[in-house]
């Protein structure tokens, strides 16, 4: 069982509310992630009190980020021996050698909690941690992080994915709910596709506004991509409106959700002209929504097929 001292939350005012959250907190791993948790979780209450970088500078720098006190900038020794939870935030590539290398050094002791940000992988990677009599799990906020301040900004209020030891995924639902997220509880084997589902949804937009912004600067609608993706923000804040107000298949609009099947040959035909790859990835994309198009019950069989036929699927 994870020893873990509690204190009492409070709120961004600072005064005090009922909700207990576990404790002390350290965090190994000075990136945006770790920096913005460890600053999230302090205002909200939890005692984080040790943070440590690859160096003493970079520990200082996340402290100081994070609204900590000075002094929670330490070794990584003394954030181990200071913190029964600590959040292992680093690289996915990093996570596996460095709980390794802490247990080889006796840094890992019975009832800690021991906890990854990956999204990818499971908590089975900090089995050294769990050997040494280690509680593990894995917390990963399924939200994109650009920088320091699209993270502090963007994590309250996200999913998080949660894994591991029942013991420790239950203390992180209580930092969940500190943060005013929602908790989803994976299987280890659920977590390669639930990453997926993510970067698809997060990854790939990007890719695709991308892909649009420079059809427009192909045709000299807009000078430069970033001009470009200026006249798109809209239409994509728009949909992720649509989304949000209505759901799936709901939000889909355009062509194919209106049977258009003249417009959606004009497109291919231009697309081909213009950007041969580009077209290939529209049919692509279009047969994946054909579906969509049919469950909004708008289309008559006689659309659907003759959709299907331009897409060189069967209706």
């Amino acid at each position: 069982m994870v020893v873990a001292v509690a204190r009492k939350s409070r709120t961004r005012s600072g005064k005090r509310a009922g909700r207990r959250l576990p404790g002390p907190i350290g965090f190994v791993g000075a990136g945006k992630v770790g920096t913005a948790l460890a600053s999230l979780l302090s205002a909200r209450g939890a005692d984080v009190v040790a943070v440590s970088g690859r160096t003493r500078r970079s520990s200082l720098d996340m402290a100081l980020a994070a609204g900590l006190d000075p002094k929670a900038a330490r070794s990584r020794a003394d954030t181990l021996a200071a913190a029964p939870i600590v959040f292992l935030t680093v690289p996915d590539d990093a996570i596996g050698p460095l709980c390794r290398e802490i247990a080889e050094e006796g840094g890992w002791r019975a009832g800690q909690g021991v906890v990854h940000c990956s999204g990818a992988l499971p908590s089975d990677v900090l089995q050294p941690a769990r050997e040494a009599g280690a509680a593990v799990a894995s917390f990963h906020p399924l939200q994109a992080f650009a920088s320091l301040q699209a993270a502090l900004e963007h994590m309250p209020g996200s999913t998080f994915a949660l894994e591991g030891d029942p013991e420790l995924v239950a203390q992180l639902d209580a930092l969940v709910e500190a943060l005013g997220g929602t908790a989803i509880h994976l299987k280890a084997e659920e977590k390669t596709l639930y990453h997926a589902a993510a970067v698809i949804a997060s990854n790939y937009t990007v890719t695709l506004a991308a892909l649009a912004s420079d059809l427009l600067v192909r045709e000299g609608i807009a000078p430069d991509a970033n001009t470009a993706l200026r006249y798109l923000l809209p239409l994509l804040r728009g949909t992720v409106d649509n989304l949000d107000a209505l759901g799936l298949p709901a939000a889909l609009t355009g062509p194919l959700a209106r049977g258009d099947a003249g417009t959606v040959q004009r497109h291919l035909e231009a697309l081909e002209k213009i950007a041969p790859d580009l077209a290939s990835l529209y049919r692509h994309l279009a047969r994946l929504a054909l579906p969509l198009a049919q469950e909004k019950g708008r289309l008559d069989e006689a659309t659907v097929k003759k959709l299907g036929d331009e897409l060189r699927v069967d209706g």
